[in-house]
């Protein structure tokens, strides 16, 4: 029987760190998925979404400022955006102006560009030694994988009437498309 050599520290902690890369990834499209296939079908995210993101960031600054305290980055901030778009959604009237479509969209701009700080933010609170993910090669296809889920979900939600039902929305609580292919379920 050989011995089988004992992997480097170095090693382990690399893999450790892949596996913990892994492990976002995964946790990441698995979240992602569904806005994109809801803006593929519907040509909208559902405020359910929204509200899950807002929701996500002000339990991470509440805890990130009150573990952290006066130690928390001026990145922690960034948790703020879904919260300040909100605020000024509610303060601005909710009808066809201009105003208001401005600051919606302004709103998305901001949210999608603080919205890797944010993740960056919460996996370091929620996942141990995710620091230790150092190579951006591994890091590139991290990000690379989680894009790609997003734009086939997002091309899954535009062929939906190739691949499932009006009774498959119906069954699943969700309002029927319009070009939504009539049967009784998954094709």
């Amino acid at each position: 029987m050989t011995e089988q050599p004992v992997p480097s520290r170095e090693a382990r902690q690399t893999d450790l760190g892949l596996r913990r890369l892994a492990t976002i990834t995964v946790a990441t499209t698995l979240i992602v998925w569904w806005p994109a296939f809801t803006l593929g079908v519907y040509k909208t995210i559902f405020f359910e979404q929204i509200f899950a993101l807002w929701a996500a960031a002000t339990a991470a600054f509440v805890v990130a400022v009150l573990l952290l305290g006066r130690r928390a980055q001026p990145a922690v901030y960034s948790l703020l955006l879904p919260s300040v778009w909100i605020l000024l959604t509610w303060l601005s009237p909710a009808d066809t102006s201009p105003g208001h479509d401005v600051l919606f969209w302004l709103g998305v701009v901001v949210t999608l560009a603080g919205f890797p700080a944010m993740v960056a933010l919460v996996l370091v609170m929620v996942v141990p030694g995710v620091e230790s993910v150092r190579r951006p090669r591994d890091t590139v296809v991290a990000v690379g994988a989680i894009a790609l889920v997003v734009v086939l979900s997002f091309a899954l939600g535009t062929q939906h009437p190739h691949l499932l039902t009006c009774e498959d929305f119906k069954v699943s609580g969700n309002d029927q498309p319009v070009n939504c292919t009539q049967g009784t379920g998954i094709r």
